[in-house]
C-alpha cells in the first residue's frame, strides 16, 4: 500500500518540492530546497530527506570512478541508477506519495 502525504500539506508546498525535485536531476546538491521552504511539513521533509540520499549516491559513484575498469564500470551503474532513481523521486513528489528510493530511501537523515 503507497502511503499519500496530507492534501493540505501537498497542496501548500507542491511546486517547492517539485522545484527541487526537477532540479536535483540535474543539480543534486539543490536537494535543501524543499526543506529550507518549509521545515514543518513533513512532505517537504521527506522529499529534501530523499535528495540528500541521492547526492550521496552520486558522490559514491564519483568515487569509484577513481578505481581503474572496475570502479570506472561501477560509476556508470551507480550514476545512471542514481538518475533513474532521481527522475522516480520527482514523479513521487509529484502524485504527493511517500515512495522511497530503493535500497537507502526509509533511512531517515534530516530530523
Amino acid at each position: 500500500m503507497i502511503e499519500q502525504f496530507d492534501s493540505a500539506d501537498v497542496q501548500q508546498n507542491k511546486s517547492t518540492v517539485m522545484l527541487g525535485a526537477i532540479l536535483q536531476i540535474f543539480l543534486p546538491i539543490l536537494f535543501f530546497i524543499p526543506y529550507v521552504s518549509n521545515k514543518e511539513s513533513e512532505y517537504c521533509r521527506f522529499y529534501a530527506n530523499q535528495g540528500l540520499w541521492l547526492l550521496i549516491c552520486w558522490a559514491i559513484g564519483g568515487a569509484v570512478n577513481v578505481i581503474p575498469l572496475l570502479g570506472q564500470i561501477a560509476s556508470i551503474v551507480i550514476i545512471i541508477a542514481t538518475t533513474v532513481f532521481s527522475i522516480m523521486n520527482a514523479v513521487n513528489a509529484n502524485n504527493g506519495v511517500r515512495k522511497p528510493i530503493p535500497f537507502v530511501g526509509e533511512k531517515e537523515l534530516l530530523k
